[in-house]
């Protein structure tokens, strides 16, 4: 089967005749339990399917509870495509971000679902009759900027993505260190050169790690789309390490902060990432996910340090790295660290402000 594994088969599925016309696309108050289920049966680009002790059949339960959720959102509009004979054939969901608005001065949404019913004769229909959709439903909630992050093996919604005028501004690769096969260790701060300590962070931490954040983040998304000031764009990846700080000194602590601290007490480093409690919850697999690596120094070997501690040291049965494909200094370490490449995403843009 190579990395993918097989769509999960759907039960008493009906065949379906390649539809006669454009498929018919609803705003929709609420999606009942049967047309979910349809919509979603035999996804096949989960975001966990080659992770090698995750069950498809769990990890697909999580995927349709991840969109259940979303739909049940009241920052959330949703879109249903449907074909001639009333069966639905896709779902586009667009999230109202409240805080990146605030921060950018602009109303800003996501597309956090885009999809093709999977036995979907024609995919692309599908997808084209949605970004349809999209373009009144923005218009009607007087939204300017829309991002969207989809799998690259999701050839159809690339395509028509492309074609309705939104740009690729990033291709992001995610890495992941299965603790059972690769085993852990302790790392020694000085066999990396480094004179310090690796340790928790603290709350005392948080404005160092916020400076960092702003300076050294500056080949994501935000900084490359011309329509965000890079100000602001600092501010906000500052913010998402801020929110890693205080969710791993909460009771809860679904995430992890790793620091690097100098032998001076300055901070050489840190690496966050999440805690994917609700994967756990479905799986029974806890992954260490979105992780966010910043360093002072790129030349120092205080980013390697930190990734080994953090395949080794932080919780989980998978520890994962997401980076920028043209990252290629993190992802050789990644490889050096028997990280294995999971996955693959597109990350698009679309100015709609005129």
């Amino acid at each position: 089967m190579g990395l993918d594994r097989l769509p999960l088969a759907r039960s008493g599925a009906r065949a379906r005749r390649a539809p006669v016309s454009t498929p018919v696309v609803r705003t929709s108050e609420a999606l009942g339990t049967d047309e979910l289920q349809e919509l979603c049966a035999g996804y096949p680009f989960g975001d966990y399917r080659r992770y090698r002790s995750i069950e498809p059949q769990r990890e697909h339960a999580h995927f349709v509870e991840r969109v259940r959720q979303l739909c049940a959102r009241d920052d959330v509009r949703r879109l249903v495509a449907c074909d001639p004979d009333g069966a639905p054939a896709g779902l586009l969901l667009l999230q109202h971000l409240d805080d990146d608005s605030r921060l950018f001065g602009l109303r800003m949404a996501g597309i956090p679902i885009a999809l093709a019913r999977a036995d979907h004769p024609n995919p692309r229909a599908v997808q084209r009759a949605l970004l349809a959709g999209l373009s009144s439903l923005v218009e009607r909630e007087r939204v300017l900027h829309v991002s969207f992050r989809v799998d690259t093996a999701d050839l159809a919604a690339y395509q028509e993505f492309t074609d309705a005028g939104f740009r690729l501004v990033e291709t992001l690769v995610t890495l992941t260190h299965d603790t059972e096969r690769r085993g852990r260790g302790v790392v020694l701060p000085a066999e990396h050169g480094f004179e310090g300590v690796l340790r928790a962070a603290e709350p005392r931490d948080l404005p160092a790690i916020e400076e960092l954040s702003a300076r050294a983040f500056t080949l994501n998304r935000y900084h490359l789309d011309e329509h965000l000031p890079r100000r602001d764009a600092g501010r906000l990846m500052a913010r998402w390490a801020r929110n890693y700080l205080e969710l791993s000194l909460a009771p809860e602590r679904d995430a992890q902060v790793w620091v690097a601290e100098t032998s001076a007490g300055r901070l050489a480093g840190f690496l966050g990432h999440r805690l994917e409690r609700e994967l756990e919850r479905h799986t029974g697999v806890l992954v260490s996910g979105r992780a966010l690596l910043a360093v002072a120094d790129p030349r120092s070997g205080v980013g390697r340090m930190l990734s080994q501690h953090h395949v080794w040291t932080s919780s989980g049965a998978y520890k994962d790295a997401d980076t920028q494909l043209n990252n290629y200094g993190m992802i050789k370490v990644a490889f050096d660290l028997d990280m294995e490449l999971v996955r693959t995403k597109y990350t698009f843009h679309r100015w709609y402000g005129g």
